[in-house]
């Protein structure tokens, strides 16, 4: 299978399209961060009381990329220039999967197959500030997930 999103073009300019759909459904503060510290995309937003953060590690599809596209010596590009090109397609790629897995999750909730808390479960908030998808792989209790299978 050819990697997902490899022709993507629009980059940041999906992020009209990202706050559109969810004001649709009903999100207010809907806003955006590029941390490249962490190298993330970061969209954060408020729907029917809750506090959401959607994380998008962009480096994560770089090394897609180039796993699927390796750098070889009859390239007129050098090893640098190479992985910034895988760079510039990751950033397109991950602002193209966050707008399409949020129209997605936009339209389940439209037409009733999930709710606000089933659609953005693993990001909503919790009091303590946590995410619940992170809560339930590092907490030790009754709530944490075993990792999953055939993954490290």
């Amino acid at each position: 299978m050819k990697l997902p999103y490899a022709q993507s073009t629009a980059g940041q300019a999906r992020e009209k399209e990202i706050r559109d759909t969810l004001r649709g459904v009903g999100a207010t503060a809907v806003g955006f961060m590029v941390d490249d510290d962490d190298d993330k995309i970061i969209a954060q937003f408020r729907l029917h009381g809750r506090e959401i953060t959607i994380p998008v590690r962009v480096g994560a599809y770089a090394e897609a990329w180039l796993r699927e596209n390796p750098h070889s010596s009859r390239m007129r590009s050098t090893v640098a220039q190479h992985r910034a090109k895988a760079r510039q397609q990751a950033e397109r790629a991950a602002w193209a999967i966050l707008a399409d897995w949020i129209k997605a999750q936009a339209a389940m909730m439209m037409v009733g197959f999930l709710d606000t808390d089933s659609a953005f479960l693993p990001h909503i908030h919790l009091p303590d500030g946590r995410r619940v998808g992170d809560a339930i792989t590092t907490t030790d209790g009754p709530l944490r997930l075993p990792p999953p299978k055939g993954e490290t």
